[in-house]
């Protein structure tokens, strides 16, 4: 459904005071909650997880580069079109292409660099990302992430292991305004 956005005081879930969600081009009321009643008991607490392994010194099968970049768009004709482009390794996201295909079990480390003015907070879908390096300096204990932040003019190195999945998904940016500009690509274990 197309949604305005609005500007700067419609984001962040504001409401301009009426009380209920605003209206979208169209006259739909995206959401609206009621909530009545007693108040639930807290819930417990999360169970314990097993610690995920370090896949610092695991035997690395390849290394990537995904480079997230933006810069102002080009339409058809050659001229400027006044609308940023948000890319990953030079290509705008299309669902018919397959950005990276990885084997079904293997260990990748890659480089995610930021090479625009303003920080790109990469998600991949379905496999966590070990993080090993931040802007150029090793990280001293394991830290496992789902949403890496990539700094601007600035590169994270992860690894990442393919297993218990196969079959496509994505990888973008968590900026859904870039996602939705190009700044994401499609995935498939094998």
């Amino acid at each position: 459904m197309p949604v305005d956005r609005g500007g700067m005081g419609s984001m962040m879930g504001s409401t301009s005071g009426r009380g209920h969600s605003p209206a979208g081009p169209d006259g739909t009321v995206l959401a609206t909650f009621a909530v009545a009643g007693a108040s639930a008991a807290a819930p417990g607490p999360v169970p314990a997880q097993p610690a995920q392994r370090d896949l610092r010194a695991a035997a690395v099968t390849a290394h990537r580069e995904q480079v997230f970049a933006m810069d102002m768009g080009m339409n058809g004709g050659g001229t400027a079109s006044g609308m940023m482009n948000f890319t990953i390794n030079g290509s705008a996201f299309t669902a018919d292409r397959v950005d990276t295909t990885v084997p079904i079990g293997a260990i990748e480390e890659w480089t995610l660099r930021n090479t625009s003015p303003m920080d790109h907070p990469v998600h991949l879908h379905v496999w966590s990302m070990q993080i090993i390096e931040q802007a150029g300096r090793p990280v001293d204990n394991p830290e496992w992430q789902d949403v890496v932040n990539v700094p601007a003019r600035s590169s994270v190195r992860v690894r990442i292991a393919f297993e218990d999945f196969s079959g496509k998904t994505v990888y973008h940016c968590h900026i859904l305004d870039h996602e939705d500009s190009g700044m994401m690509g499609l995935i498939e274990a094998r």
